[in-house]
């Protein structure tokens, strides 16, 4: 039991310590927000492009309907390393996606350059099983999705080495 007159209470070594401890924990706390942030967007457009592959495939399908063999020819065979591949945009949620060179569709369909976020680029297996067949029931692609393609208010797309990446086969049937 405490004297009579005197409180118990914290020394001031303790106030300082613990303030100091709380400051401590506060700061790296705030350091750490900015990476943390970075990392929730950076898995959430993780998530979105692994979701384009059905949209992907629907798009390719719409296009193949017209003109199966087209398409396949429009598609260049994949060389080492991979370069200009038919192109294909879709918008950050991965909601709207187009083809920006084969069959584009109508101007006013089309995204515009600042929501243009995942660059999609499409080519034929070169030879083997995968090869195409101009006879063949279905067509099988290797895809690449990377972003982001453009950030918005930047008029001129990123360059590849600097875009996430994400790559998937898929295929079409006639």
């Amino acid at each position: 039991m405490p004297a009579p007159g005197k409180c118990a209470g914290f020394s001031l070594l303790e106030v300082v310590i613990a303030v100091g401890i709380f400051a401590v924990a506060v700061t790296v706390t705030l350091a750490l927000l900015p990476s943390l942030t970075r990392q929730a967007a950076d898995g959430a457009d993780g998530l979105s492009a692994q979701c384009l592959p059905d949209s992907l495939r629907i798009e390719l399908q719409r296009l193949a309907s017209g003109n199966f063999n087209g398409l396949a020819t429009a598609a260049p065979v994949m060389t080492a390393p991979l370069t200009n591949g038919l192109d294909f945009v879709a918008t950050r949620d991965g909601s709207r996606l187009h083809s920006s060179t084969y069959l584009a569709p109508a101007a006013s369909a089309l995204i515009p350059a600042d929501e243009q976020y995942f660059a999609i680029e499409v080519w034929r297996f070169n030879q083997g099983t995968l090869g195409y067949d101009a006879n063949a029931a279905i067509l099988p692609l290797y895809v690449r999705v990377s972003w982001p393609y453009r950030n918005p208010g930047s008029g001129t797309p990123a360059a590849l080495a600097d875009r996430s990446q994400l790559t998937f086969a898929v295929a079409i049937n006639r």
